[in-house]
């Protein structure tokens, strides 16, 4: 996820993925009080909210600071597409161990030989391939 993107869609992303497991994303009130909480910084949930959809296009650089501390990540991740990069990728794998099913295969999948992980993994790529495809392929217009 490396593409170029707005200042409005990192925060959004941040928004709807990065929160505590069994619970829904920040309400824009959770985060301004939490921005005030742990930096000092006092903004509204309102201003919260525009900055997310874009209507707000010139964040404060303390707005940046302290929205970046709150979430977990460097100031750069706003900034820098290989940063976001990164981030992103580790935000998913963390949101990927959340699944008590994706964890209870990797704690299986430890007990293995690493001849069978390798196996495992083989057969995970090519059911990855294969999803891919036929999402593709299941896209199309069927012939009436």
């Amino acid at each position: 996820m490396s593409e170029e993107r707005s200042f409005a869609e990192r925060l959004a992303h941040l928004i709807a993925t990065v929160h505590p497991p069994d619970r829904k994303p920040y309400s824009y009130r959770e985060i301004a009080h939490g921005v005030a909480e742990q930096t000092g910084v006092t903004m509204s949930a309102i201003h919260v909210q525009q900055l997310a959809v874009g209507a707000r296009k010139d964040p404060k650089r303390s707005h940046i600071q302290a929205l970046a501390q709150f979430f977990g990540v460097p100031v750069t991740y706003f900034f820098d597409d290989e940063v976001a990069g990164q981030v992103d990728q580790q935000v998913e794998d963390v949101v990927a161990w959340r699944d008590s099913e994706a964890r209870n295969l990797a704690q299986r999948a430890m007990r293995l030989s690493p001849r069978d992980r390798e196996t495992v993994t083989a057969l995970l790529d090519q059911l990855s391939s294969y999803d891919d495809t036929r999402g593709r392929a299941g896209r199309r217009r069927k012939p009436e």
